[in-house]
């Protein structure tokens, strides 16, 4: 009887799996379709014009993209962004690159389906819960997320455990199980607990009940963001409802949220640096405010009506998705545990299906023919207007997309062929990370996808079209471009606001590193300095004490100045940087993994899991081992930066700073200040760093040079060198492969010398972070530090090598060899450096790709030299205190000291010569950093 029923309420008998929603309603009116923009001199196709889809080229509809830049010139500030313009692409194309990019976060071919579904439900109706989730990090992965399993279970109802995954796979499954109890019993209840994301567009799980000839009734739970009515606390998620009813006319359904305002709203607009409406929110103190930070800073969002009925309606739902099925009840946010809860119910229970279709339709029927006002032309269902747009859109088979987010997905999805099929997108929820981390770095294998080594030489298309198809980057050495006309832009103006050659280099860095949007700025620190200016005055930030001399004196001596505090804490530490993250306050956490100099391991993914529960942004230095062994997006950071200085440009001809976002409206953001502060990366450097790529190839997972076994003394750096030889000669044939292999060489070879007192490498399996460093990262790099505990012998080793330049940089060519304390990080005070734990006889050798034997004569020399040195210094001191004791020996003693002088003469000469450089280097360094220098 009951499927009479349900074939009788929507014609056919729904299937066991439930199909995607096509044209049915949704819950509420997106947005007004704004005209996609016109093309300089070319018409734009029409809307619901097929053909004009299909005559547009991929070209012209990125001209149709491209969002107008700034009015041509150089003086004055910036003109306000615009809004965002948008692109009409095939609905095809749209679900190709979502399907791709959601491949690239880790998703089973099969949970890619689903998530495709709810997706496009609200993309298609102009829903905000459509497929920006991809693109900014709605839809990441939990790094120890488990299967979902039911807990409890009878013939009416289910517990589900969601084990930390997506929101919408553990919905669409607990949504799956109700209706088929329903079927069974006419009545299925499922709930769920810990599930960590968003589960989408509610009124997908409705409609699709509902189409089913079953009636849905869902609520989600999220954490505390709205106030209670009455209150300045809050306690409530934003909690939204929907309800889907069957018709004849097709699913009636109504999605809503229990608050006025979206949490990820506040989230922008702070961003954005724009105001919030006026009576949407609180601040701390309880008082109306449109300003985003205030609410962030201890305020709350105020329930949809601004009254007790609408604080009632989302008690209800917080109670039934909450402790009514295992969710969280407090610290909501920090516990990762949100609820939800699916009621389906089969209307037969309750009456005959003919008698019940006939009044569902009677009172619609009612509605619908209600006396209109005279402004109105017509009243609509709360599923109608979607329906329509979703409808249209369907029908001409194209679909509004906003341009940046149109490029952020093409920038993802082509990292889809870096991933091997099948290891990225593990069909098991628990796949370990490192074993993400493999394969997103084109460590796995099988399939016919590109890795990265092919990547770097042949880039995914991007929004830069050469007309001559040019084996290598066009070079855009000009400052300004002509305009179509006096009154219309064209996508570039003036440099300083977009070159064609910088934006190639951005959008590959952004797909090298995984994220939406790339920038390349003059300097790895002018990067840094654009990420700390997003803090606000009176913000905190949080770094570490064993960072970048550059990046500390920044923090020291700029930042306060805006009114920014920091505070520097043992990034190795979890539990130091949870107490120092003050949540309201602290805006941004700075990551370096490895340190530098003493590349120390910290934890990123715990990191940034704590500060995105305070609200906090998350900046990774990533200089050392760049997005060929570590990705620090795909751990959880918003910003990856790449001092591309170094192993980018690799030649040492050319300084540059790389950042790639998670986020595109932080990559906004993050654009404005590059633009109106002039810090674009020039075309020529764009160009060398663009050829630098080419010559960056991603290595094996560790070299073979770090084999257990370790050789005694006497023979360790001949043996690492043979090592390093024939991977060199083998898979590690170009820069970066050679740079880390003879670096693992010389980690083995220092690590059983005895004049080193502490050797700091990640890649060596007796490093303190070493199980750390192998779960988020795919090699040791190619910098590594140590200590003699003396100064004098680290002089010597820095000074008596040959082949290794002495200079204050790493990730070039050629080898590099340094004394941090003297060089890169000299602008740190000594007391502090003391404080930090960073002692003056540090060494620092960055890896060339030299011969690995000479670099290991060579340095093997030199370290032979500081240590006999170091010896006959001591023995000397030991032979002043014999003589003060024994004052008055013979002749022949003095005679035979004598010639022992002689020889010692030729030693002092030579130390007093190191000293001399060593010297002259301090005084150019002071000249530099404008402070003096502790003489030695």
């Amino acid at each position: 009887m009951r499927a009479g029923l349900r074939a009788g309420l929507r014609g056919r008998a729904g299937p066991r799996r439930l199909a995607a929603p096509a044209a049915a309603a949704a819950s509420c009116a997106g947005p007004q379709l704004r005209a996609a923009p016109r093309p300089a001199r070319r018409p734009a196709p029409a809307l619901g014009s097929a053909a004009g889809a299909a005559r547009a080229s991929p070209a012209r509809r990125r001209m149709a993209a491209a969002p107008p830049r700034a009015a041509a010139g150089g003086a004055g500030a910036p003109p306000p962004a615009p809004a965002p313009a948008e692109v009409f692409i095939p609905i095809a194309e749209l679900r190709e690159l979502c399907a791709k990019s959601l491949g690239t976060l880790g998703y089973a071919e099969e949970e890619v389906a689903v998530l495709l579904e709810v997706l496009l439900y609200a993309q298609l109706r102009g829903n905000n819960q459509g497929v920006i989730k991809i693109t900014t990090g709605g839809l990441n992965r939990a790094p120890g997320a488990t299967p979902v399993r039911v807990e409890r279970e009878t013939a009416l109802s289910a517990l589900l455990h969601g084990g930390g995954q997506a929101g919408m796979l553990v919905l669409h499954r607990a949504m799956e199980l109700a209706v088929a109890k329903a079927r069974d019993t006419g009545v299925g209840i499922v709930g769920t607990h810990h599930t960590a994301t968003s589960t989408g567009a509610l009124g997908y799980y409705a409609q699709a009940v509902a189409a089913q000839g079953l009636v849905a009734l869902v609520l989600a739970q999220s954490p505390e963001f709205v106030a209670p009515h009455g209150a300045r606390q809050a306690v409530f998620g934003t909690n939204p409802i929907a309800v889907g009813v069957p018709a004849a006319g097709g699913p009636v359904v109504m999605d809503m949220a229990t608050a006025a305002y979206a949490w990820f709203g506040l989230l922008e607009a702070k961003t954005a640096g724009r105001p919030i409406p006026g009576d949407v929110a609180l601040d701390a103190d309880g008082k109306p405010t449109t300003d985003p930070n205030a609410v962030l800073s201890g305020g709350a969002i105020r329930v949809f009506d601004r009254s007790h009925k609408g604080s009632n309606l989302a008690l209800m739902v917080e109670l039934l998705a909450g402790p009514l099925v295992g969710a969280a009840v407090a610290d909501k946010l920090a516990e990762r545990n949100w609820g939800n809860l699916i009621l389906v119910l089969d209307p037969e229970l309750l009456g005959d299906q003919a008698t019940i279709a006939a009044r569902t339709q009677a009172v619609l029927d009612r509605v619908k023919g209600a006396a209109r006002l005279p402004d109105v032309a017509e009243i609509l269902l709360p599923s109608e207007r979607g329906n329509r747009v979703a409808a249209q859109r369907l029908a001409s088979g194209l679909t509004p997309i906003e341009a940046n987010l149109y490029s952020a997905l093409k920038v993802m999805a082509s990292n889809a062929a870096a991933a091997a099929p099948g290891s990225g997108a593990s069909a098991s929820a628990g796949a370990s990370a490192s074993a993400g981390a493999a394969a997103s770095n084109g460590a796995g294998g099988g399939g016919g996808g590109m890795k990265l080594p092919t990547l770097l030489l042949h880039p995914a298309p991007g929004s830069v079209v050469d007309p001559f198809d040019a084996s290598g980057a066009p070079l855009y050495q000009t400052a300004t471009f002509g305009q179509p006309s006096a009154t219309q832009g064209g996508p570039y103006d003036y440099t300083r606001s977009g070159n064609p050659t910088r934006t190639m280099l951005e959008e590959q860095w952004a797909a090298l590193e995984g994220g939406v949007r790339g920038l390349a700025f003059t300097s790895g620190m002018a990067a840094l300095s654009a990420a700390v200016k997003l803090v606000t005055t009176g913000g905190h930030i949080v770094a570490g004490d064993d960072i970048y001399g550059g990046t500390s004196r920044l923090l020291a001596q700029v930042a306060p100045n805006a009114g920014v505090s920091v505070s520097n804490v043992d990034m190795t530490d979890l539990t130091a940087v949870k107490a120092a993250i003050v949540p309201g306050k602290t805006q941004l956490v700075m990551v370096e993994s490895p340190t530098n100099p003493r590349m120390q391991v910290c934890d990123i993914r715990a990191i940034a899991a704590a500060a995105h529960a305070a609200g906090a942004l998350v900046c990774v230095d990533n200089s050392f081992l760049t997005p060929l062994y570590q990705r620090p997006l795909e751990l959880g950071a918003d910003i990856s930066m790449t001092s591309g200085t170094k192993y980018v440009g690799g030649h040492g001809d050319t300084t540059l700073g790389l950042l790639a976002v998670a986020d595109a409206e932080l990559g906004r953001r993050l654009y404005f200040l590059q633009n109106a502060e002039g810090a674009g990366l020039a075309p020529m450097d764009c160009w060398l760093a663009l050829r630098g790529l080419k010559t960056v190839r991603h290595g094996a997972r560790w070299p073979a040079a770090l084999a257990p076994a370790r050789a005694p003394h006497a023979d360790a750096y001949p043996a690492a060198a043979a090592a390093a030889a024939a991977a060199a000669g083998s898979q590690m044939a170009l820069r970066m492969e050679r740079s880390v292999a003879n670096a693992a060489a010389l980690a083995r070879f220092l690590e059983g010398h005895p004049l080193v007192t502490r050797l700091n490498y990640a890649g060596l399996p007796s490093h303190p972070g070493a199980d750390v460093h192998a779960a988020q990262a795919t090699s040791g790099g190619a910098v590594l530090s140590f200590e003699t505990g003396d100064l004098q012998a680290s002089r010597i080793v820095v000074e008596a090598t040959r082949l290794f330049k002495v200079t204050v940089s790493f990730g070039n060519v050629i080898s590099l060899i340094s004394l941090p304390c003297f060089m890169s990080h000299a602008s740190i005070p000594a007391a502090v450096r003391a404080a930090r734990g960073l002692p003056d006889d540090l060494v620092r050798i960055s890896a060339g790709i030299e011969d690995a034997g000479d670099l290991l004569a060579d340095l093997g020399a030199a370290m032979d030299a500081a240590l006999a040195d170091k010896a006959r210094r001591e023995a000397a001191a030991g032979g002043a205190r014999a003589g003060d004791a024994g004052a008055g020996a013979g002749a022949g003693n003095n005679n035979g000291g004598g010639g022992n002088g002689g020889g010692g003469g030729g030693d002092a000469a030579r130390v007093a010569a190191l000293e001399a450089r060593i010297q002259q280097l301090e005084a150019q360094l002071a000249g530099l950093n404008g402070q003096a220098v502790r003489p030695l």
